[in-house]
């Protein structure tokens, strides 16, 4: 489990009361990884949202093509940032691959059980998913400029 106060220091549980800090902390744990393991694979379910607390992840596309799209770099995860975010949504599959450009500690959260507390309590819900918006739309502005980049 994760401390409520450790949660409280990233952007996606800025938003979050005590309470709710605590549900979250029920339902997370810290994990390490080494540089170059796989964190979750594109198309596998999703079972889990992550927030990195050091080092750095990659996410990778392949499309399930070769060549130029194969595992294409569409993302660079670092400190504070949210990934996994198709653990929230359906249809609960990951689209990318992430993997550790260097040694990392992330806090895993159950997906499943996080709806779960989102249907109960909508507020909290409506932030996480708040939160979680910004973050994929930060994740489609830097996908583009790297497929940008590719063509030139």
């Amino acid at each position: 489990m994760v401390s409520p106060e450790v949660l409280r220091r990233y952007p996606i549980f800025s938003l979050l009361n005590d309470n709710q800090l605590r549900g979250i902390a029920m339902i997370t744990e810290e994990k390490s990884y080494k540089q170059d393991e796989e964190i979750f694979q594109e198309g596998k379910p999703a079972y889990k949202l992550y927030v990195l607390i050091e080092g750095e992840v990659d996410l990778l596309y392949s499309g399930g093509g070769e060549g130029a799209i194969a595992n294409a770099h569409v993302g660079t995860i670092t400190p504070g940032d949210v990934y996994g975010i198709s653990a929230m949504l359906e249809p609960y599959r990951y689209k990318a691959t992430g993997k550790c450009a260097k040694d990392s500690k992330t806090i895993e959260i159950d997906a499943n059980a996080l709806r779960a507390l989102s249907e109960v309590d909508h507020t909290l819900g409506y932030y996480l998913m708040r939160n979680l918006l910004y973050a994929a739309i930060e994740r489609l502005n830097y996908a583009r400029i790297e497929l940008a980049a590719a063509r030139h």
